[in-house]
């Protein structure tokens, strides 16, 4: 009776062995193509995601209306895509503060030194997006907050300094678009005698 317990248990096993390389399907059987749905066979559904790194640039010239300085100021941000959700984490904003080079100069009997400041003409606090349905158009709304044009003192053959610039700005830019499918673009690029602006986005995944 041991021997014969044994070769029960050994036939068990090897039955359950080929049952589990002929597959663990219901409804296996020929025809059946498993396509039941009563399928058990795992199917791992497949997420479309990528992520979207966006840089933001203004290069203004003679700011100062006395001599031709170059204002720049930039940020930027990720912007994530999963299965066309559009995410843009808040520690993913990055605003940095604008310069101008030189900072000081004169032209006649003006001289002019920038004010710095730590906003400039980009200060972004939040984003939102979607994708435009059936399409592959991603549209970018940007909060900017606190924005202010370049600040400047002056003064007039060394006489005592006077304020200029340092208004209030809307902040650039407030909204743009982008190609989801695209790995490397200029979203927006306008370059003009007197300034110059750039949206760049560069998909990863």
């Amino acid at each position: 009776m041991p021997s014969l317990n044994r070769w029960h248990i050994s036939f068990v096993a090897f039955a359950m062995a080929i049952y589990s390389l002929a597959g663990c399907s219901k409804n296996s059987g020929p025809g059946n193509n498993n396509k039941n749905d009563s399928d058990t066979v795992l199917h791992r559904k497949t997420y479309d995601s990528a992520v979207f790194y966006v840089s933001f640039l203004i290069n203004v010239y003679n700011t100062s209306g006395v001599y031709t300085d170059t204002f720049s100021d930039d940020a930027s941000m990720k912007i994530y895509i999963v299965n066309g959700v559009v995410t843009v984490p808040k520690d993913s904003i990055l605003n940095f503060p604008p310069i101008v080079f030189p900072a000081s100069g004169s032209s006649g009997s003006w001289s002019a030194t920038w004010v710095p400041d730590n906003l400039g003409e980009i200060n972004i606090t939040a984003a939102n997006g979607l994708v435009v349905p059936g399409d592959s158009t991603v549209v970018m709304t940007l909060t900017q907050t606190g924005c202010v044009t370049p600040k400047w003192k002056l003064s007039f053959m060394g006489g005592a300094p006077t304020s200029g610039g340092g208004e209030q700005s809307p902040g650039w830019p407030l909204a743009f678009t982008f190609n989801l499918k695209k790995q490397s673009q200029d979203a927006f690029k306008l370059e003009q005698p007197g300034s110059y602006w750039d949206i760049w986005v560069y998909k990863d995944y």
